[in-house]
């Protein structure tokens, strides 16, 4: 779309501008164009005098920052750093990740700048049309059915992750170092990328950044989870039902002993579990393996078929999500995740299958998904239900389709919980409470912009 391609163009121009120029520059280059475009008319006034004066001052600084920048390649100033990054982060809450940086250079750094950057990803434009489909079903006025460049910036934003400022740097000798304490600002649930930095100082006449390379030891990346919007829910059943074939890696978890194989020994394993036979054979310790069949497994399906990338219904469903992974659990329990990605995936979180912090992982990178996928997740937990001791569905629509998959796990026994993100006319609150014995509850969707 030529939009897109514009509003990329402008950002990325934009961008540079701000990164290279400093307060000053920026103030003199606003002022340049005005002054250009007031003194177009010599004979009327004196702009074209004040035009030719801050040109002359951009353009002499550039040149000497140029110069400095080519002259300065052979003993340039050098910086190494250590990035020690937290193992996650939450939206909306102010964190602070480690630097610990060393001058190995040959010049003394006075009044020096780190820059950050982040990798930043970019709309493609089949989101693009989503999105602007979703903003006009959505409008309420002229202005919201438009996706200019201001909401365009904030996408952009909310794919970065997070808000991250240029960092002051101490007065650093030759071979000297020292320890920063840098706090970001996490916008959006995902997966932020660091990219390699650059050493910024200040140009002769202190108009513009000059560049150096930063060495930085491997890439960076650091987990954004969705905040966790907590909602009381009835306590769910823990019976125990068979899983035909076992569950693997599971260790002794459910009721059977049928012997299954011999593995080597894992940390944690119980000594009783320790095939003495083979150890003396080997020489290295060995385990017995059994089939387990019996586990109590809850369910927690998670719809994402919304229409537009970042939708308020999307966002308030993930953080609905990552309360009830959160939630405490029975020592044998396992968590099935259900949701769609590229196809159908089936998470399990419990003893033996994976920790909650995986899963919240996931969940801070999940994306909408085409409005049928749902059938395809509603038809994945019907073939599972026979297995499970209780199901928490987390819906961003409450359609027939949803309705019938509801009435199906009532008819197995099963009692869901059921949470609609959506805001419900008071037919359809009635008739939900009504036909399926208040297990649904409507959850009104974030106000698109509550988390900026």
């Amino acid at each position: 779309m030529r939009q897109l391609r514009f509003f990329r163009f402008v950002f990325n121009s934009s961008t540079r501008v701000r990164r290279r120029l400093r307060p000053a520059g920026q103030v003199l280059l606003w002022l340049c164009f005005v002054a250009g475009a007031l003194g177009v008319n010599t004979q009327e006034n004196l702009a074209h005098t004040i035009f030719t004066l801050t040109l002359s001052l951009l353009l002499i600084d550039f040149i000497a920052a140029w110069l400095l920048h080519r002259l300065g390649q052979k003993h340039p100033a050098r910086l190494s750093l250590e990035r020690h990054l937290s193992e996650f982060v939450t939206t909306g809450q102010v964190a602070q990740y480690q630097l610990k940086i060393r001058n190995t250079g040959r010049k003394t750094l006075h009044g020096a700048q780190l820059i950050e950057s982040l990798h930043q990803p970019y709309p493609d434009p089949k989101a693009f049309r989503e999105r602007h489909r979703y903003r006009q079903s959505v409008a309420r006025n002229f202005f919201d059915r438009r996706v200019g460049y201001p909401d365009f910036v904030d996408w952009l934003r909310r794919l970065r992750g997070l808000d991250l400022e240029p960092i002051a740097l101490p007065s650093l000798n030759p071979g000297q170092s020292a320890e920063l304490s840098v706090p970001v600002l996490p916008v959006q649930r995902t997966m932020a990328g660091f990219d390699t930095p650059k050493l910024a100082l200040a140009s002769p006449l202190g108009l513009f950044w000059v560049f150096y390379p930063v060495t930085v030891a491997g890439d960076a990346s650091l987990c954004i989870l969705p905040k966790a919007q907590e909602i009381e829910i009835p306590s769910q059943p823990s019976q125990r039902h068979l899983q035909p074939g076992g569950i693997s890696l599971a260790m002794r978890v459910g009721d059977s002993e049928e012997f299954r194989s011999l593995r080597d020994y894992r940390p944690g394993d119980p000594l009783r579990a320790i095939h003495w036979r083979s150890w003396a054979k080997s020489g290295k310790p060995v385990v017995r393996e059994y089939h387990d069949e019996y586990f109590a497994r809850h369910a927690l399906v998670l719809d994402t078929a919304v229409p537009s990338p970042f939708s308020p219904a999307l966002e308030t469903a993930v953080s609905l999500a990552a309360a009830m992974v959160a939630r405490p659990r029975d020592a044998d329990s396992l968590l099935d995740m259900m949701f769609v990605g590229t196809r159908v995936h089936r998470l399990t979180a419990g003893r033996g299958l994976g920790h909650t912090d995986a899963l919240l992982r996931v969940l801070a990178t999940i994306a909408p998904s085409p409005p049928e996928s749902v059938g395809e997740l509603l038809a994945t937990l019907q073939q599972n239900a026979r297995q499970l001791s209780s199901v928490i569905a987390i819906f961003v629509g409450w359609d027939r389709l949803r309705q019938e998959a509801v009435s199906r796990l009532f008819a197995l026994g099963l009692q869901p919980s059921v949470l609609v993100v959506a805001s419900p006319s008071d037919d359809e609150r009635q008739e939900a409470e009504k036909r399926f014995f208040g297990c649904v509850r409507w959850i009104a969707p974030e106000q698109e912009g509550a988390s900026r």
